[in-house]
């Protein structure tokens, strides 16, 4: 599974550049950890944008994954949006930039 995170918004406004990441380069339990993460969070059916307004000097997540079947689904979600699975997934992410 290929997974990209693009982070915009915060106090500057700053868009940076997107992390990927390919859980296909990941040991074993670490891949089925994030897999097991977007199925917790639901993530395949996350709409593809909220309607919540966006906030002033807050973040704005958008992840998308493509499973390697070429199946993709893109999500932009606030950062107060987020579950505990979907900011798991974001700090995993991080992480590895």
């Amino acid at each position: 599974m290929k997974l990209t995170l693009t982070r915009s918004g915060g106090f500057a406004g700053l868009v940076r550049p997107p992390v990927t990441l390919d859980t296909s380069t990941l040991p074993p339990a670490e891949a089925q950890k994030i897999e097991s993460l977007l199925e917790s969070a639901r993530f395949f059916q996350l709409p593809s944008t909220r309607a919540t307004p966006a906030q002033p000097d807050r973040f704005q997540f958008t992840l998308t994954v493509e499973k390697p079947d070429g199946a993709k689904h893109s999500a932009t979600f606030e950062e107060q949006d987020a579950s505990k699975d979907l900011q798991e997934i974001i700090r995993r992410l991080q992480k590895t930039a």
